[in-house]
């Protein structure tokens, strides 16, 4: 494998817009939570402490009904917490269905390396050694490069070779043409697997989408800051408290959006399972 050129690593970005979000992801977990959550709360705690002089600097003070604004600060609250709810449900599902492609495709993987078993050893253990050969790659190239917003190119060419030498094998009797188009079938099951795991690397929260969650995001704590309430310290309590919920799903959101970047993310496991019970070789079992 090392010395064929065709597992030579190609390399591909699938989205370039990924590659200026990658800084982010790099982050530990615990640290992006702080970087969003306590961005939020300091800009929220700054304009605040603006507003409030201006407002009870005023004249307007003395015409302005909480209870009013509290009527017109919750539909804002409701509207912009079932936008952030919706988006946080579809994030999630976004990673949900790219690691199940992931368990699909190693499932796929076992089932077409245990149907080579049936033929006879001359054909079978070639076409296994490929495959475990490309199960590996995925694992030890592909995966990293998939952290990185990157696709590998050289798994197309290496599953032609597979498919090319897939079906150029000779079956002779019947029970052998059966096994054969089951592992055809399979096949493309698995084509079409790394077909939608290459395209999930991309998917994600569209820009349109972001923008509405932080205009949301200034509007919903400037909206707070409407509110005549004398003591300034329980005034920032309470935006404190508002921003740091918003922040955190916000963050839920950014941290769930791409599921191959950051620590949150889909991982390899399901891939290194096969190598390490399926496409073990027989002399190991015995």
């Amino acid at each position: 494998m090392a010395s064929d050129p065709l597992w030579e690593a190609s390399f591909y970005s699938v989205d370039p817009s990924l590659q200026y979000m990658l800084w982010m992801y790099e982050m530990p977990t615990w640290l992006l939570a702080l970087c969003i959550t306590g961005t939020t709360v300091l800009v929220s705690l700054i304009g605040l402490y603006f507003a409030h002089r201006r407002l009870h600097g005023s004249a307007a003070a003395a015409l302005i009904d909480n209870g009013t604004v509290g009527w017109f600060f919750s539909g804002v609250t409701v509207l912009y917490g079932l936008t952030l709810g919706l988006l946080t449900v579809a994030t999630w599902q976004n990673y949900s269905d790219a690691s199940a492609i992931a368990s699909q495709e190693a499932a796929s993987l076992a089932v077409l390396y245990r149907d080579l078993s049936g033929y006879p050893d001359s054909t079978a253990r070639p076409l296994q050694a490929q495959l475990r050969s490309y199960t590996e790659f995925i694992v030890q190239k592909s995966w990293p490069a998939q952290r990185q917003g990157m696709a590998n190119d050289t798994e197309r060419r290496v599953l032609t070779r597979f498919q090319l030498d897939l079906l150029r094998t000779n079956v002779r009797t019947m029970s052998q043409q059966v096994l054969h188009g089951e592992a055809i079938e399979t096949f493309n099951r698995l084509v079409e697997l790394r077909r939608q795991r290459i395209e999930s690397i991309s998917s994600g929260v569209p820009g349109v989408l972001w923008a509405a969650v932080l205009l949301g995001a200034v509007i919903t704590i400037a909206f707070s800051y409407c509110f005549v309430v004398e003591n300034l310290r329980f005034h920032a309590l309470l935006t404190s408290l508002l921003a740091l919920m918003v922040g955190i799903m916000i963050f839920l959101i950014a941290a769930l959006d791409h599921p191959y970047l950051g620590d949150v993310s889909v991982t390899p496991d399901a891939y290194q399972v096969v190598l390490d019970k399926v496409m073990v070789p027989l002399s190991d079992t015995l």
